[in-house]
């Protein structure tokens, strides 16, 4: 624990003592001592809570640790707003509690920590979602799909997670990731398996139509044996799944969450690290939704290259079905063409309009051409003079040109040839577009082996 963590857990556990002190000072009743409580008087007949949007009082109450029932005194209540303290769910908590003949009533003063993120179960191929968070808030009454930044409960559904895998017998461990976004803020809590492999037996398209059914079998095939992953199961379907129907016209296909089931196959192959094995059947769910014809597209602000000279890249037609995938690689075309004219920077986008009754929809291709961009540094590394002397000397761009984005593809085979052929030469390119004075660098690094 850092100076800061611990200097804030002290002033957060004294001004909770300061307040459970005062609190009970005027909350609490006694009867005279002549009269001393029965024992039925320390027992909870009610634990409420206020300030909590998050969190309900039995939720609350089972994280203290004293639900309804329990026999508890004034050391107790300090012990259970420690617990929820530590838990990292509440930013403050007050307790005040009464004694009477019938019981303790005992209430929780607390406010919700600022900030919770999503908790994410990766590859517990062994449960279903519903099953991990119901288990989970059984057991962590505080957890509601969402956890706080700091505090214990982290590490409290490790131990759950850990804790089902052993009863289910899978000699896997459990490992916790922080998810961050680039200035550091926490995105998620991510929760994975290590130790065990997962491997993929056989996959389901449910929803699929008859004519795509085949091509995403035969994109499975790879699949079969591989190792199972949901980052893998996701590239899968965004690579190879939805482009199979955004090239046949169905541009709003979806696919469900890929739906892993734990299989015994016939003949499992040993895994070569000796790892134990499990295999899974996943399920694909797909929503073709309406396959879409094109009715036509319009240009706009496309100023320095006229649309007769874009058109012809765009090789779509009216009346056919629309190809998204087509016209991704045609778009790339265009900015090819803007490049070669020194607008390195130019980039299309795609305004789709949807007549879904129809299922027509027409395009508006939206270009920012961006700035005209010139010839800057040139440079050659891993050459000795002579070799660089002859290669600068063959690069026909000189300082102040405009920029042909295309011309470095068309440089290096004829600079291979000025090489000496007695070498393996590999060479990689940096070219970096500068915004402060609209030039474009060109680093080229080469480097010489022997032949094999």
């Amino acid at each position: 624990m850092n100076g800061s963590s611990s200097r804030f857990w002290a002033n957060f556990l004294l001004g909770s003592f300061l307040a459970v002190l005062l609190g009970n000072s005027a909350a609490q009743t006694q009867s005279p001592a002549s009269q001393p409580l029965p024992p039925t008087a320390y027992k909870l007949i009610s634990v409420a809570v206020t300030g909590s949007k998050r969190f309900t009082s039995d939720e609350v109450a089972l994280a203290s640790g004293l639900p309804v029932g329990t026999i508890a005194h004034e050391e107790d209540f300090k012990k259970a707003a420690r617990q929820l303290g530590e838990s990292g769910a509440f930013s403050d908590i007050n307790f005040t509690y009464t004694y009477s003949a019938a019981g303790t009533k005992l209430e929780f003063h607390v406010t919700d920590a600022d900030k919770f993120v999503p908790a994410h179960f990766i590859d517990f191929v062994w449960f279903t979602e519903d099953q991990l968070r119901l288990e989970i808030h059984e057991r962590v009454p505080l957890f509601d799909g969402d956890l706080p930044v700091n505090g214990r409960l982290t590490g409290e559904v490790s131990d759950v997670l850990q804790a089902m895998l052993v009863e289910k017998g899978i000699p896997g461990d459990v490992q916790l990731q922080r998810s961050a976004d680039k200035n550091g803020q926490p995105l998620s809590f991510d929760y994975t398996v290590t130790g065990v492999s997962i491997r993929i037996h056989h996959t389901e398209f449910p929803g699929a139509g008859a004519s795509e059914l085949p091509l995403l079998e035969a994109a499975a095939e790879r699949l079969t044996d591989r190792e199972y992953s949901h980052d893998y199961m996701d590239n899968f379907v965004e690579h190879s799944m939805l482009p199979i129907f955004r090239e046949r016209g169905f541009l709003k296909a979806a696919c469900g969450v890929p739906q892993p089931k734990v299989v015994t196959p016939a003949n499992p192959a040993p895994d070569l690290n000796q790892r134990p094995r499990t295999y899974v059947d996943v399920t694909f769910p797909v929503t073709p939704g309406t396959q879409y014809k094109l009715t036509g597209w319009e240009w706009s602000g496309n100023d320095k290259i006229a649309t007769a000279a874009l058109q012809p890249l765009i090789h779509a037609k009216v009346g056919e079905t629309a190809n998204t995938i087509a016209l991704t690689d045609d778009l790339r075309a265009v900015q090819d063409l803007y490049g070669a004219r020194g607008y390195v920077t130019a980039n299309i986008k795609v305004d789709a309009n949807f007549d879904d009754a129809a299922g027509t929809v027409a395009y508006i291709l939206r270009v920012s051409e961006g700035p005209l961009y010139h010839m800057g540094e040139l440079e050659f590394r891993g050459l000795d003079n002579s070799l660089e002397a002859r290669l600068r000397a063959a690069w026909k761009l000189r300082p102040g040109d405009v920029y042909d984005a295309s011309y470095l593809t068309q440089y290096l085979p004829l600079a291979r040839k000025l090489l000496p052929a007695t070498l393996d030469w590999e060479v990689t390119s940096h070219v970096t577009a500068m915004t402060s004075d609209k030039t474009v660098d060109v680093d080229l690094q080469y480097t010489a082996k022997a032949p094999r």
